[in-house]
């Protein structure tokens, strides 16, 4: 029996942790906490930071794997890439993950080979980011180059702000640099994908996004549907799928983040994992019909897979965030009730009764996240509506 090793194994890794047991593969699980959640679906659970290079191909090497992979989190990527080439594994390489984490990286990718990019500046210090404002005026966006989630991204408006943000952003920052950049307007979209290793970038899923009212950093809704009269998804995922080429990715699930802003799209970020919140898992699937979480393991054994066949299916499906009032939560009420509703695919929460909820601040602090689909945008909205009538908190 082969032995594959996911690193990280919180709530989004148990699907392609599942996803390799029904393969028929013997998983070795890793994450930081002796309760995590993947370790109840993994043949065997060991301890280790994601972010630990060394630990992680320690174990690799007792257990002798044939694979090593991650899904859904970004900061376990140059892990993955060090203990698959050190194993002589399937990877991506070091140099590419390094890429594909780094959001300056990124930027001057974009600048380098033409593509459209938003001013930028890394800075060791906040003197680095007011100078900054000799190049570019406000509003700015100030986040550490390499992170997940949200966190330590904020946007900005004025000196006082711009001190914060900063500080802010340090204190997530693993390399004790910023990273500062113009603000671009306009429709943020996400797209998700595969690059097959004997074959070309296929654009799997794309959204269009919105965000909370207080923190427009941080998406609430993801819409994923086929097309929108106002953005030319073609345009939109030739460009994408010729960044990826640029980029080197050998093979893998991507992410991608970008903004539509006078005709151009502006990358945002991309990394070389699949969707987070389950979009890789039950979205991916959902809009083109590829197993994604598949096809990321028998690549990863060595299978190579030249073609796939993506449908075109005829519907909309949302990933919607729940946003509760602050307070001590008493009572919740009509998860199971929403759950059952026709068209529902997935609902959570991250709050039980008793947590103190209060305003979130980065995406990992969402209140709860729903994932449904429908036939059209209108009779979505209404199944939506349904979902958050039903699912109830009462406070103390």
């Amino acid at each position: 029996m082969k032995r594959i090793m996911i690193i990280a194994g919180g709530e989004w890794q148990i699907p392609v942790i599942r996803k390799a047991k029904q393969l028929g593969l013997f998983v070795i699980n890793t994450n930081l906490y002796p309760q995590s959640l993947g370790f109840n679906d993994a043949d065997v659970g060991l301890v280790a930071d994601v972010l630990d290079k060394e630990q992680n191909l320690a174990y690799a090497k007792e257990w002798n794997v044939d694979a090593v992979i991650t899904d859904q989190s970004d900061i376990a990527v140059p892990t993955v890439a060090y203990v698959a080439e050190h194993m002589q594994l399937k990877g991506v390489g070091t140099a590419v993950a390094d890429l594909f984490t780094n959001k300056s990286l990124m930027r001057s990718f974009c600048v380098k080979h033409g593509f459209p990019s938003p001013r930028f500046k890394l800075c060791n210090e906040l003197k680095d980011a007011i100078a900054f404002l000799n190049e570019c005026n406000f509003p700015l966006v100030v986040k550490p180059p390499a992170n997940q989630s949200s966190r330590g991204v904020l946007k900005v408006t004025n000196m006082h702000e711009l001190e914060h943000a900063y500080t802010l952003a340090m204190q997530h920052s693993k390399d004790e640099t910023v990273l500062i950049e113009e603000f671009i307007g306009g429709v943020e979209l996400t797209i998700d994908g595969v690059q097959l290793n004997a074959g070309e970038h296929y654009s799997l899923a794309t959204s269009t996004k919105t965000h909370y009212a207080h923190n427009e950093m941080i998406a609430n809704q993801l819409w994923f549907s086929q097309q929108q009269p106002e953005i030319d998804f073609d345009a939109l995922h030739d460009q994408h799928n010729q960044m990826v080429k640029l980029m080197g990715l050998p093979f893998g699930l991507t992410h991608a983040e970008y903004k539509c802003h006078a005709g151009k799209f502006y990358l945002v970020e991309i990394a070389a994992r699949g969707g987070g919140t389950k979009i890789s898992s039950d979205i991916v699937p959902l809009m083109s019909g590829i197993d994604s979480n598949n096809l990321l393991i028998r690549m990863a054994l060595g299978e190579r897979i030249h073609e796939i066949h993506p449908e075109a299916r005829k519907i909309t499906s949302v990933l919607d965030f729940f946003e509760f009032s602050p307070g001590k939560v008493k009572t919740i009420h009509g998860i199971e009730q929403a759950s059952a509703l026709s068209g529902v695919i997935s609902i959570g929460l991250n709050i039980v009764e008793g947590d103190i909820i209060e305003e979130v601040s980065d995406d990992r602090s969402r209140h709860g996240y729903i994932i449904a689909y429908a036939e059209n945008t209108e009779s979505l909205k209404g199944l939506l509506r349904k979902i958050h009538q039903t699912v109830q908190i009462t406070y103390e």
